[in-house]
């Protein structure tokens, strides 16, 4: 955790002094996708949010809408915008766009038009100076997508808290206390709230009373959110292990040790879990004992979560690869090759597969075959 701090800042020290001498800064986000029959939306690492119609990937609209900036001290590129830039892949309604940033603020958007119905902002301005590095003050940065049900938004945040919102209005109903930045979306069933946390912890609250139920310490930080299927929460930590957890008492049934970080989302499908680490695995596991069925090898570190459909998995990997996989052997049906890492999880629509890649390109694939039917790429060439 300290050595993940330490980066952070070393990043964001560098992206500062960029920024003072003019330069568009380094990105501090990967892109996210969702997806449905009428509309692609991509966050992409301008910090804008992009939406594509699904035939074609033509633009339909981008938030917000800013002119390029003026380049300085032979630095050339646009200016960073006010907003995002975002890591976390937006949630959708009938009629809004729900998405968090790290500028500490959750906007909601028309879903046609792409204008601002509101946003909620964390803990006031969070748009730091140079110097604000060395203060005292919380980190804002939304970096987990905000999980909508029913009326309510569940937002969760790096200054240790959990915001409950409502989802017209976007006025805060309450919120909850953790110990450490949270990077994750919050779970939410009918009963429970569960909260992963940098510190260690899974939180588990009721939902009615919204008082602690259980805390499980997963021996290392909480980059990504659990996963619940039926009675059972799977959990990835940075101490190298996934824990397979009762979700009603936190009690333990098993933890699967890895090679390295366990960053992604488990996916549980059936009685099978997918379990990656960073270092490049992606692991198949008795969902029951946590036994190892098979694993694939990829070139490149794993941070997404594989999507999955009629027996296929589909897996991203920063060796610039998308893999078609068999969901119950591991081998492998097909692969797609992009053009830059590819970090997010992919999004399937029927018989359409999206994938975006860290240098901003949207593709939309076959997904029987991964043949590509159209890619949308934003820089100003276009």
């Amino acid at each position: 955790m300290k050595y993940a701090k330490r980066l952070a800042l070393g990043l964001i020290f560098v992206a500062a002094v960029l920024t003072i001498a003019g330069c568009t800064p380094i990105s501090t986000a990967w892109p996210g996708l969702a997806a449905d029959s009428e509309t692609v939306y991509a966050t992409l690492l301008d910090g804008k949010i992009h939406a594509l119609n699904p035939e074609n990937g033509n633009e339909m609209w981008v938030f917000p809408q800013e002119p390029a900036g003026k380049s300085g001290l032979g630095c050339s590129g646009p200016a960073q915008p006010s907003v995002g830039p975002f890591y976390a892949n937006p949630v959708l309604t009938e009629e809004s766009i729900f998405v968090g940033g790290y500028d500490g603020k959750v906007y909601a958007l028309n879903r046609t038009s792409g204008t601002k119905q509101w946003e909620f902002t964390i803990l006031g301005e969070t748009r730091s100076s140079f110097f604000a590095l060395f203060s005292e003050k919380k980190v804002t940065y939304v970096i987990g997508s905000p999980t909508l049900e029913g009326e309510t938004l569940y937002i969760s945040s790096a200054n240790e808290k959990l915001y409950v919102v409502d989802v017209t209005s976007g006025a805060k109903k309450w919120d909850f206390q953790v110990g450490d930045a949270i990077w994750t979306s919050p779970l939410v069933t009918k009963d429970h709230i569960y909260v992963a946390a940098m510190d260690h912890k899974l939180y588990c609250l009721d939902k009615e009373t919204r008082k602690e139920l259980w805390v499980f310490d997963a021996e290392g930080a909480i980059p990504s959110t659990p996963a619940l299927a039926g009675d059972t929460i799977y959990l990835a930590s940075l101490a190298r292990k996934v824990f397979a957890l009762n979700a009603n008492t936190g009690k333990q049934h098993w933890v699967f040790e890895m090679g390295s970080w366990a960053w992604a989302t488990p996916l549980a499908i059936s009685d099978t879990v997918y379990v990656s680490e960073v270092n490049g695995t992606l692991y198949a596991l008795n969902a029951e004992t946590g036994n190892e069925r098979w694993h694939f090898d990829t070139q490149g570190k794993i941070q997404a979560t594989p999507a999955y459909a009629n027996g296929t998995l589909y897996l991203a990997s920063e060796d610039m690869n998308l893999y078609a996989l068999d969901a119950a052997t591991g081998s492998q049906k097909w692969q797609f090759t992009a053009s830059a890492a590819l970090m997010s999880t992919p999004v399937l629509v029927n018989d359409t597969l999206y994938v975006v890649g860290m240098d901003n390109k949207v593709y939309a694939l076959d997904a029987e075959g991964g043949a590509q039917k159209w890619v949308y790429d934003p820089t100003p060439e276009k």
